[in-house]
């Protein structure tokens, strides 16, 4: 077989070895790849391809092909190297790379038997390292990498002799140039292609399979140390599918809920939420399938069917395609805590309750009623609307408490809160016990005739309570008086003003007979008589 069939078989061997590396490379179901071996067969296939345009000639392009060829060398080397189990150093790569392209320069300046006989010292060097890294590693335990360290060490040795006779024997050597020394280089360098390809390729894969164990050992110990965490861990913690059913669970958290493992999975998550979490629960839904994590508070029903609250950190689960695909979810036990603040929420409310309220007779007090009426009449200024505020005081009403006592007169007072609290049925509207025998209401969005309407009907309804009042001299029973004022938001005007208007009405009431209503409405900043 002559020289250039032998370097076109070379050139044609390694790029179709190269392809093959590049296919297991991206082979989706096994994906296998070794740093530096496919571009050392390209830049072989490369270096040898250009050999065999330029065999019998040495120029620019036949250094740019024995620079590719000893560089394709050196990579192979590399990989050789990382298939024994070792790393290689950038900064040696890059030196070496360099080095090759310097020598291969020189080469051009050189007499024919000293530029081959350097470069075979060369390429004696890249097929030696090999036969070293293989035989470090080896510990003659492995065949395979025992039988290509010894392929790559008679490839050197040839080489290296090859070397010594081109350097030392300058006449023979250029005799045997075309012949004999690259008939047998070649003739070798093909040899090993085919041995060392398939070897190869076999400790690729046992590095390939020894890796893919490793990595089957990782997750196996990784997930027993997640579920080891998982089991002891004093939080709860829940994995559900796409359609929200468990999938997982924790024992302490089925043990939170007074279940076992086994009755919490496969149930659907919305099983366990009271009626006044299912809102919550549909807004944090849409999170989880938008991929948004979030923290917040929640209950759940026990087995037992009583609340039981929790802080739930919550995180999405999406697939490959970005999809939600389930979500995974921490839950802290803040029962205790959250049972006391909701006591405490009670007990402000009841407090604020009692702060607001007449004790004697259950409706709002003068300090409520202050409050409501500043809130109110500042609110006017945004609707334009009306407010009316009615003011009453029970007629001769320490004459009652000095001819039935005390007792009666509270009871009194309770009763006319009670009608009070009846008639002023609106949530915006407020009755209140003003001080002593005196009441209000705070009417908003109310007219002046609406007003007087209802001051009436409470007026003839206190009247039909039919109460004793032996010592009035308006009525066999007790009777109220009433004052009514209608007002618009002015910035001229203040609240405590028209309490005042309505109060001088209640006296004028008072002092035009009693039991009876007066009334005006504000127009503008002036008081007009109805």
């Amino acid at each position: 077989m002559d020289l250039r069939t032998v370097v076109l078989m070379l050139a044609i061997g390694s790029f179709l070895f190269g392809i093959l590396l590049v296919l297991f490379k991206y082979n989706n179901s096994n994906p296998q790849e070794v740093p530096y071996w496919i571009t050392a067969k390209f830049l072989q296939a490369a270096g040898s391809m250009m050999l065999f345009y330029r065999i019998g000639t040495y120029d620019g392009f036949t250094v740019l092909a024995n620079a590719s060829l000893l560089l394709g060398c050196a990579y192979e080397a590399w990989a050789i190297r990382i298939l024994s189990g070792q790393d290689v150093r950038r900064q040696l790569h890059i030196l070496t790379s360099i080095g090759i392209t310097l020598v291969c320069s020189i080469t051009l300046f050189l007499d024919s038997p000293y530029r081959i006989g350097l470069i075979f010292l060369l390429q004696s060097s890249f097929y030696f390292l090999p036969s070293l890294f293989l035989l470090k590693k080896s510990g003659l335990r492995f065949s395979l990498q025992i039988v290509l360290a010894i392929c790559y060490f008679l490839t050197g040795s040839v080489f290296l002799i090859s070397a010594v006779i081109s350097l030392g024997f300058s006449a023979y050597a250029l005799r045997l140039a075309d012949n004999t020394i690259f008939g047998i280089i070649l003739g070798l360098s093909f040899c090993l292609f085919l041995i060392s390809g398939f070897i190869l390729l076999m400790l690729a894969k046992e590095r390939s399979d020894m890796q893919l164990i490793e990595i089957q050992e990782n997750l196996k110990k990784s997930e027993t140390r997640f579920q080891q965490i998982v089991e002891t861990a004093i939080e709860g913690i829940l994995i559900f599918d796409e359609h929200y059913r468990i999938t997982f669970s924790n024992k302490n958290m089925a043990s939170m809920l007074g279940y076992t493992v086994d009755e919490m999975l496969g149930r659907s998550y919305v099983t366990f939420l009271p009626e006044s979490q299912l809102e919550i629960f549909n807004y944090q839904e849409s999170l989880r399938k938008k991929g948004d994590d979030s923290v917040y508070e929640g209950c759940l029903l026990r087995k037992d069917r009583k609340k039981h609250w929790f802080l739930i950190s919550a995180k999405a689960i999406l697939n490959d395609d970005g999809r939600f695909d389930g979500s995974f979810a921490m839950l802290t036990d803040i029962n205790q805590r959250k049972e006391m603040e909701l006591l405490l929420e009670e007990s402000n409310r009841r407090l604020t309750e009692l702060s607001n309220m007449d004790s004697l007779t259950g409706i709002a007090n003068r300090r409520c009623f202050d409050a409501t009426l500043e809130h109110e009449y500042s609110r006017l200024r945004r609707s334009k609307s009306k407010l009316s505020i009615i003011l009453l005081d029970i007629d001769h009403f320490k004459e009652y408490n000095d001819c039935y006592g005390h007792i009666m007169g509270d009871e009194c007072l309770r009763q006319i809160g009670k009608v009070l609290s009846y008639y002023t049925n609106r949530n915006v509207d407020l009755a209140a016990r003003y001080g002593g025998e005196e009441f209000a209401c705070i009417l908003p969005d109310t007219d002046i005739h609406a007003a007087v309407n209802l001051a009436e009907r409470i007026r003839q309804r206190i009247e039909d309570l039919k109460i004793d009042h032996m010592e009035s001299p308006v009525s066999g029973f007790l009777t109220a008086s009433f004052g009514v004022t209608t007002a618009r938001y002015s910035s001229e005007r203040s609240p405590t003003e028209i309490v005042a208007m309505a109060d001088k009405l209640l006296y004028k009431a008072k002092v035009s007979g009693r039991n009876r209503t007066e009334y005006a409405e504000f127009q503008g900043d002036e008081l007009a008589d109805m």
